[in-house]
């Protein structure tokens, strides 16, 4: 604990000074030995949270100021898609959900439930193959055919008897995902639960994140058109990107 408070002190004493400072104006802030300053300062400097400047100094690193990037980014990202996601629950009657890119992996963030009796899980906090999720797959569609070569290669898990398990299957769907715009899903994930997704999409085309809506199989999505709901999540996708963008 001792460490992880003096790293924490060093820090601050950087970000009280602009965010860079000598060793001597740090040990003097945080009433560490210089020789304690140093050694840590070098620490810090191998993970990239702070850097050595033309002084003889030091400043905060990139590693850091970019950890801090992407985290106001997340937040920013779930603050603009709750209301949106709350739209969609009340126009479908089924849960809805964010998750953004985790590698190879679609990670949710944000999720709003229905209200009915029967509903499915909240798995806010959780990461899954994003081949066997209808965001994850709308995401891997923006990929290009190398990374999708190259997500394949690495292995399909399976999480039902319907998860695409061969790469030529993948990049089959991939196309088509292409061609629709959006993604659906047919217990893919599991065996009871069907879904649609739609890439959220940064200005350079990169994607950042999936809006999901999902449902259980006997009822969801029942008599409507999947392309109908497919629409539905571009439209909402496409003005989430578009009010990141100017953010």
């Amino acid at each position: 604990m001792q460490a992880v408070e003096r790293v924490f002190s060093i820090l601050r004493a950087l970000a009280a000074q602009e965010g860079r400072g000598t060793v001597g104006y740090v040990a003097e802030h945080t009433g560490l030995p210089k020789s304690t300053v140093s050694r840590m300062l070098t620490a810090l400097e191998v993970e990239g949270a702070v850097e050595r400047i033309d002084d003889g100094g030091y400043a905060i690193g990139l590693g850091l100021t970019s950890l801090t990037q992407q985290m106001d980014q997340s937040t920013m990202l779930r603050q603009v898609t709750e209301p949106y996601l709350r739209e969609l629950v009340a126009e479908f009657g089924e849960g809805a959900g964010l998750s953004v890119v985790d590698g190879h992996r679609s990670l949710y963030v944000l999720h709003v439930g229905s209200g009915g009796s029967v509903r499915t899980e909240d798995w806010t906090g959780q990461a899954f193959p994003s081949h066997t999720v209808a965001g994850g797959l709308a995401v891997l569609a923006t990929w290009s055919d190398t990374e999708v070569s190259r997500y394949a290669a690495a292995g399909l898990e399976q999480l039902a008897p319907n998860t695409i398990t061969k790469p030529r299957e993948l990049r089959q769907r991939v196309t088509r995902i292409r061609a629709d715009g959006y993604a659906a899903t047919v217990g893919e994930f599991a065996p009871d639960i069907n879904g649609f997704g739609a890439a959220i999409t940064a200005s350079d085309g990169t994607a950042v994140g999936a809006i999901n809506v999902y449902g259980p199989a006997f009822r969801f999505p029942g008599i409507r058109q999947p392309e109908e709901i497919g629409r539905r999540l571009i439209e909402v996708a496409r003005t989430i990107g578009s009010r990141l963008s100017s953010q």
